[in-house]
């Protein structure tokens, strides 16, 4: 006798925990809490700096401190194990809910619900026909849509269906939300962040990951053409601009000019403006007047230049952008036989000019030397993203702009009065929609 009892336990409890696995998978407070806990773990990211070294937290922060973000991952929380976990329990919850309500869809699309918003039953003298023919022009006015009628051994069955195409509101938003879960986790898996510095009049592809700072190579080249830099009046930086093309087996594939919050993409790969450094001087343009002739005098670093018609020789020593009223500055070496070497330093904005004996100098303009600093980021999960949210919105759309009603109406005779019995649902404004069907149904019904 033991046996059977053991058995049966142990199937019983087998089935416990199917069940309460299957509960817990379709629960709305489980979403609740998934969600709740994601919200707070988007806001410690946003409170510790992402994508920071860990020695640099280090330096920064007490030990304790640092061996709970280096275990807990908290410097890179979007790419730690535990929030993709999160994202996962999330999906499946979805997952759980959906299948759940797909189940009750196709019964509900043909109309087999026993889901009532509301029933109410008439008696009338008219005759059965009669009834019916007024039942069927009331309702028809109101829902605009033609009912299906069945009739059988005296019993007349009317059904109207409309906007049932709001079912699949539902299971459109759970299953975009679940699409937009996929493509964030497969974002976090296979993407990556990166930052690469190229010099003017030069090529590359080889970039610093972001955290790790391992270096990576990109599957093309990026060649910088020319880098400008515009200036506000007072000399801050306005904008700064990266012309470049993309090199694939050293032939040019694609260009364009990269801007702050206008990228670059190629195969998929995104390339920012982030920074830029100055790292030296093309050349500058000097005007040197004589007696009333004026020429341009072009220097380039390293080297010097004789003033045509003088024992004058310049060489370039430095130059500042500037952020002065005075505008950029340049400072410049000038040698004269027997006379003691002299450094001068011009300013684009200067009114005067610097005289030498008999020649005069100004600062015309100046080419600078920049390095581009781009941003790279991939994301293999942003075309998965870009389709849930096409279904969200799809899905919100049907559920806020479509309104599920139903009316089932049986008339039947019995002892020479027509019964009728009326239900009807309505997914919005229920109150309201009984209201309007029985005063229509009883008005048009009264007796006479």
């Amino acid at each position: 006798m033991s046996l059977p009892k053991t058995v049966e336990s142990g199937s019983t409890k087998k089935n416990s925990l199917i069940d309460s696995i299957g509960s817990f998978f379709t629960s709305v407070r489980t979403a609740i809490a998934l969600l709740f806990l994601l919200a707070a773990v988007s806001i410690i990211g946003t409170v510790i700096p992402q994508d920071s070294a860990l020695e640099q937290i280090r330096q920064s922060a007490g030990s304790f401190s640092y061996r709970l973000v280096a275990i807990l991952d908290l410097h890179k929380v979007y790419r730690s194990w535990w929030f993709v976990l999160l994202l996962v329990l999330l999906s499946l919850n979805l997952v759980g809910c959906l299948i759940r309500r797909l189940r009750a869809i196709p019964q509900e699309w043909a109309g087999g619900s026993e889901k009532n918003s509301f029933s109410f039953g008439l008696s009338v003298s008219r005759p059965l026909k009669e009834v019916r023919d007024t039942v069927v022009l009331v309702i028809n006015r109101i829902l605009r849509t033609s009912p299906q009628i069945s009739e059988m051994g005296g019993r007349i069955t009317i059904a109207w269906s409309k906007h049932k195409i709001y079912l699949l509101g539902f299971p459109l938003i759970h299953i975009a939300i679940i699409v937009i879960l996929l493509g964030a986790v497969i974002g976090l898996a296979y993407g990556f962040k990166g930052t690469i510095q190229i010099k003017e009049g030069t090529s590359g592809n080889r970039f610093t990951l972001i955290p790790s700072g391992e270096v990576a190579s990109l599957p093309f080249d990026i060649a910088l053409e020319g880098f400008t830099l515009v200036r506000y009046p007072t000399g801050e930086p306005k904008e700064f601009r990266s012309d470049v093309r993309i090199l694939k087996n050293a032939t040019e594939a694609a260009k364009g000019a990269i801007r702050v919050n206008q990228p670059l993409t190629f195969e998929g790969i995104s390339l920012y403006q982030s920074d830029y450094r100055l790292l030296g001087i093309k050349e500058v343009k000097l005007g040197v007047s004589d007696h009333g002739e004026t020429t341009d005098l072009v220097l380039q670093p390293h080297s010097t230049v004789t003033v045509p018609g003088t024992e004058y020789t310049i060489g370039l020593i430095s130059l500042d952008p500037g952020a002065t009223k005075r505008g950029a500055g340049v400072e410049i070496s000038v040698e004269k036989s027997g006379e003691q070497p002299r450094t001068i330093k011009l300013f684009r904005k200067d009114s005067a000019p610097v005289t030498l004996g008999s020649i005069e100098i100004r600062f015309l303009d100046y080419q600078p030397l920049y390095a581009t600093g781009l941003q790279i980021g991939y994301d293999p999960g942003a075309q998965v993203v870009w389709v849930g949210c096409a279904l969200l919105i799809l899905g919100l759309f049907i559920s806020l702009f479509t309104n599920l009603r139903r009316i089932h109406i049986d008339i039947t005779g019995k002892a020479g009065r027509t019964e009728i019995g009326i239900s009807g649902r309505s997914r919005k404004m229920r109150r309201e929609f009984r209201e309007t069907v029985e005063m229509k149904v009883r008005q048009a019904l009264q007796d006479n």
